[in-house]
């Protein structure tokens, strides 16, 4: 009876604790810090550079993350600003127009101040700058906005990106939105914040 009523009231506790690992395991690494060292203007060239995969997915957790599994990927020409969408589901050098993901890197310029960050996507996407998860809607869905994630940058910089994309079927889209501190609403991030460092 007395260790039934001690799991009575601890069960819950246990059951709060639990919750609190699990809610703390995916927050945020804390604020992006920028790219160290910061590279030279004659070191970038513009957009973001793809590694495709052939993969039909459900989720954005399913792509390849490993060192070994993205080596696998095929190198396409830079994708200089992310504003696409396609009727038939191909969309830049996708080679396909439905199974296929595009694991993209590079870096993006940002001022000091609050930054809020969307996606609108068809299928999943996943967009992290550093090591902080701005947009996230990673599931097979036919085209919409994301939730919007507020961000503070500490230091005019260029920082890590990175972007996570599939393309499962059907229509696709994928558009990058920020507002920069001051900016009175969403915009597409431009082309000229995009860069990254070619691979040797």
């Amino acid at each position: 009876m007395l260790l039934r009523k001690l799991l009575f009231v601890l069960l819950p506790a246990l059951l709060l604790a639990a919750c609190a690992t699990q809610q703390d395991s995916a927050a945020p690494a804390g604020p992006p810090q920028p790219a160290s060292p910061q590279p030279t203007a004659t070191q970038l060239s513009p957009g973001l550079a793809p590694l495709y995969f052939n993969a039909t997915l459900e989720n954005v957790d399913n792509m390849p993350r490993s060192a070994a599994d993205l080596a696998k990927g095929r190198r396409g020409p830079a994708i200089l600003q992310l504003d696409s969408e396609s009727g038939s589901g191909r969309m830049w050098d996708s080679q396909s127009d439905k199974g296929y993901a595009v694991h993209m890197t590079g870096l993006i310029q940002l001022e000091a101040g609050i930054y809020r960050f969307a996606a609108f996507s068809n299928d999943g996407v996943r967009v992290t700058l550093d090591r902080t998860r701005v947009v996230n809607d990673p599931y097979v869905h036919a085209g919409q906005m994301s939730p919007v994630t507020e961000v503070r940058i500490s230091e005019p910089a260029w920082y890590p990106i990175t972007v996570q994309y599939f393309q499962k079927g059907g229509t696709a889209a994928l558009k990058l939105y920020w507002q920069p501190p001051g900016a009175g609403g969403m915009l597409v991030v431009p082309a000229a914040a995009l860069a990254h460092i070619p691979a040797r």
